[in-house]
């Protein structure tokens, strides 16, 4: 499942939120400290893993 990471812009506090594809179109994120609704998604880093070494 997707993981999507959020930043307040009230409280500055950086959060995770983990939800499928289709529930992240419908689904608003709110703040979980202040629970404000101004949130910006950051982007995501991320890494693979692969089977053949290199």
């Amino acid at each position: 499942m997707p993981t999507y990471e959020y930043e307040c812009r009230d409280c500055n506090k950086k959060f995770t939120v983990i939800q499928s594809i289709s529930e992240h179109g419908k689904t608003k994120a709110s703040c979980p400290k202040c629970k404000s609704a101004k949130v910006k998604q950051s982007i995501s880093h991320f890494t693979t893993k692969t089977s053949r070494k290199s």
